[in-house]
């Protein structure tokens, strides 16, 4: 049974999560920063967000269809059937978001919140799982995927405090987005284009909006 937050992410895991990240921060930036300066516009920052947070909810989502994939990928329905892209494990529940720094939490989210007591070991609830063993388990801990930055793209995998009012615990995640079309490895190009491909096949405006 896992105790600590340290113990939550294995470090197959980890560069697993950095891979998703590099990913989508690639494209991101080929298709809005580097190639179509009107996207620039500050009138469009809202719409740059989405569309950067969207491109690594995807990647997650197509890297999860891959059989070795070690967490399960799911999505929560919200009011208005708004939907929130969800990895997880056995000890660990992981959303996306973006943050302006690593030591920044997301913005606030009722969900969010109530996720929040998972990592108080006070809080914590016990939970049946006769699909396992042990059959009964705590409930597994919650934490944030964070990305972000401007010149240099940041990872982190952020644990709010009970409650959501700030940072308990964190996990770094090595990331380099840095790598030329030419020096880039064929996994990383063809995950790029598998990227790209589903994204435009999707249509834009279905995903920012």
């Amino acid at each position: 049974m896992i105790e600590r937050i340290q113990d939550t992410v294995s470090s197959r895991e980890l560069s697993i999560l950095s891979s998703i990240i590099q990913v989508g921060e690639s494209l991101y930036r080929d298709l809005i920063e580097d190639r179509h300066p009107l996207f620039a516009h500050q009138y469009l920052a809202e719409i740059r967000g989405r569309v950067r947070t969207k491109l690594v909810q995807m990647q997650c989502e197509i890297e999860s269809r891959e059989p070795n994939f070690p967490f399960t990928f799911t999505q929560r329905t919200f009011a208005y059937n708004q939907k929130i892209p969800e990895l997880y494990t056995r000890n660990l529940i992981l959303h996306i978001a973006r943050s302006p720094a690593p030591n920044i939490l997301p913005f606030n989210a009722k969900y969010k919140t109530m996720l929040s007591f998972n990592n108080s070991m006070l809080d914590r609830q016990l939970k049946f799982d006769y699909d396992s063993q042990p059959y009964v388990q705590l409930e597994p801990f919650y934490g944030l995927l964070v990305f972000g930055g401007q010149e240099q793209s940041f990872a982190t995998i952020q644990f709010p405090e009970p409650g959501y009012g700030g940072i308990m615990d964190h996990i770094d995640i090595p990331v380099t987005i840095a790598i030329t079309e030419i020096d880039a490895p064929e996994a990383f190009k063809r995950k790029k284009a598998g990227l790209k491909k589903e994204f435009l096949s999707r249509g834009i405006e279905e995903e920012i909006l």
